[in-house]
């Protein structure tokens, strides 16, 4: 069996077909798999009809997987993150409740886990449930935005790291006053989430390329002062998004969306919130050496 490998923007993310993902493939798709992840950076699997274990289980073959940071959302397994606008009820989120406006993070510019110590290297995004029009995923391929660089931005960024952090991504959703983070995460899990520090260029092991690494976590620049630092993140997250970087991607129920967390910024797109838009997303670690993040498997 080989894989239909299909590339949908001219410089990445690319719809693989022949394989079943709930299944146990053989080693040479899995290989095929991945070597096309490291080229295209974003894949698209249509028609994957994925539980959370199977989902989990074709995940793990691509690396160790984080634990979500939350317990709440209904997340079934710690390796995996609901992402959602539905309750444990079954209902539609409140609209201004604090559990729509934690959602509503997803529609800024981002790479999952860079707030954390070991940033994630992958995703993969299940569609269980999708609004009939509207929330879309937008990928931006920063290794393209790198390369658009002149030479003057690369040399600037070549050795600065910034830092990132969780809370102060999530307290740029409040502007009006009323978002209460602690009524969704408690205390002890916004403490295991400290700011830390990533450098700005991020390399691919394998093909060597360049990625601008930002996004919304990211809170200012480590020896800037801190409007700069935030000045020269805003420019760099502007440049990096611009039309010519970005596909989005129109969701079907039963697609699997992964992408390279080090390559890529993603962001939801708005939707009707009378509508169910319910997402089951696994992440793949930076690395397990360590790595809190890390779900640990017992032996027996």
């Amino acid at each position: 069996m080989t894989l239909i490998i299909k590339r949908m923007h001219p410089h990445f993310f690319a719809e693989v077909s022949g394989v079943d993902l709930a299944t146990s493939f053989g080693s040479d798709i899995l290989t095929e798999v991945v070597n096309a992840f490291a080229e295209h950076s974003v894949l698209l699997f249509r028609n994957q009809f994925l539980d959370d274990e199977s989902q989990i289980a074709f995940s793990e073959r691509i690396g160790p997987l984080e634990k979500n940071i939350t317990a709440t959302f209904g997340n079934s397994r710690p390796e995996i993150s609901k992402i959602s606008n539905v309750n444990v009820d079954g209902k539609v989120l409140k609209k201004g409740s604090d559990d729509e406006i934690f959602l509503k993070g997803n529609s800024v510019w981002h790479t999952d886990s860079s707030f954390k110590v070991v940033p994630a290297l992958g995703s993969a995004l299940s569609a269980r449930e999708v609004p009939p029009v509207g929330g879309e995923t937008e990928f931006a391929d920063m290794r393209a935005a790198y390369d658009a660089l002149d030479d003057g931005k690369k040399q600037l960024i070549q050795d600065l790291t910034s830092v990132h952090s969780f809370i102060y991504s999530q307290r740029q959703m409040n502007s009006d006053g009323r978002y209460n983070l602690t009524a969704v995460m408690s205390d002890e899990e916004l403490e295991a989430l400290p700011p830390v520090q990533h450098p700005m260029i991020r390399v691919h092991p394998e093909s060597g390329r360049k990625a601008i690494y930002v996004g919304r976590h990211a809170s200012h620049i480590v020896g800037l002062p801190i409007e700069e630092g935030r000045a020269l993140i805003k420019e760099l997250n502007e440049f990096a998004t611009q039309p010519e970087f970005v596909y989005r991607h129109h969701w079907r129920t039963n697609d699997l969306v992964m992408w390279d967390n080090r390559m890529v910024m993603h962001r939801g797109r708005a939707y009707d919130p009378k509508y169910k838009r319910v997402m089951h997303r696994t992440t793949v670690a930076g690395h397990v050496e360590n790595n809190p993040w890390v779900v640990r498997k017992q032996v027996a």
